[in-house]
């Protein structure tokens, strides 16, 4: 969720106190990456914001989106790739063609980043009108999906794919076509705050690093099968997009093992939903990377995985969990030798022997 820079005015002088919204001949420009005309000292403007909006500034501080530049996963899988095309979503404020000053990169995905046009701070409908400062531009597109679209849906940045468009992340059009189209991506990742006058929507951005809101998207379950298998179901539930979306550095981990004695293994097995990658070619010849699969849990159905454990797990318990994971670079296929840089444990428990 990405844009231009806020004009904040320093004095009341300016004839616009009490000023709720403002027209423009051509609708207000949606957020999306670097580069899109900037105005300068984006620190400052955005300071500015912090000191009129504290109580959402202090949810910002404490986002994803203000550590977008800063992140060390992001910084190591930088270091392996250093694009522009990176940095343009990632550091937003600065020229994406060379590393960001501090002062820029440690703003990462800003309030100037998200609420400007250039000419009027960008902001969602209100029942009720409320005065500002600013020129405030009321929009019913920045509170629907369109707002977030353009950072979270984009193809890969080969010059090769002109001829073979493949999105490198498609969470806008895995949206469209769930059961929550019709809902905005604020319904769950900007949730109601406060009370009364201060009631608004969260700037914290909970996402696939809140490990509430990733256990309560879907329903988890366990049972045993024949010949010492384990089947797990999967069942979406506040689930808009495939699960999960996003980066190619996530993937569902299913684990199962039958223990015997003092908690040896005596079988084990894991399955990992993704997306996966390997070589084709374009139309005009070239090789270039190809989606090779994806089996993901998809909003609207349960996702079942059956796990094999063999003859010696028929009469011993069996340990089993789901792990949402999140890995250190993108791999071809599926691998126990990827590095996980974090995980929450989604759902887990121990299946005793009929």
């Amino acid at each position: 969720m990405i844009s231009g820079r806020i004009v904040l005015l320093a004095t009341l002088a300016s004839g616009l106190f009490g000023l709720a919204a403002a027209q423009s001949a051509e609708p207000p420009r949606m957020p999306g990456p670097a580069p899109v005309p900037r105005r300068a000292h984006a620190a400052e403007e955005n300071t500015r914001c912090e000191g009129c909006h504290a109580d959402i500034a202090a949810e910002w501080r404490a986002s994803l989106h203000k550590k977008a530049h800063d992140d060390p996963a992001y910084q190591r899988a930088l270091a392996i790739e250093p694009l522009p095309f990176c940095r343009g979503c990632h550091a937003p404020e600065a020229d994406p063609m060379r590393d960001p000053p501090p002062e820029l990169g440690s703003l990462g995905v800003a309030c100037t980043s998200c609420h400007g046009d250039l000419a009027h701070v960008l902001a969602a409908p209100r029942e009720t009108p409320r005065s500002a400062l600013h020129p405030v531009a009321r929009d019913a597109a920045f509170a629907s999906a369109s707002a977030c679209a353009h950072c979270h849906e984009f193809s890969f940045p080969d010059p090769d794919r002109r001829f073979a468009p493949l999105f490198m992340q498609s969470t806008a059009s895995e949206h469209r076509a769930s059961p929550f189209a019709g809902q905005s991506c604020a319904e769950c990742h900007m949730p109601l705050v406060g009370e009364g006058a201060s009631k608004h929507r969260s700037h914290r951005f909970p996402a696939s690093r809140d490990p509430a809101l990733l256990r309560a998207s879907a329903r988890i379950t366990a049972s045993r099968g024949g010949t010492g298998a384990v089947v797990v179901r999967i069942e979406p539930l506040a689930l808009g997009h495939a699960f999960p979306t996003g980066d190619l550095f996530r993937r569902l981990a299913i684990r199962a093992e039958a223990v015997g004695p003092e908690q040896s293994v005596l079988s084990e097995n894991v399955r990992y939903l993704s997306r996966r990658f390997g070589r084709g070619k374009g139309r005009d010849g070239r090789s270039i990377k190809v989606l090779t699969g994806d089996d993901r849990v998809m909003p609207g159905a349960p996702t079942v995985v059956t796990l094999s454990l063999g003859e010696k797990a028929e009469g011993a318990p069996i340990l089993w969990q789901v792990a949402y994971e999140r890995v250190e670079h993108p791999i071809e296929e599926d691998s126990d030798q990827a590095v996980v840089e974090g995980e929450v444990v989604l759902a887990e428990g121990t299946l005793v022997p009929p």
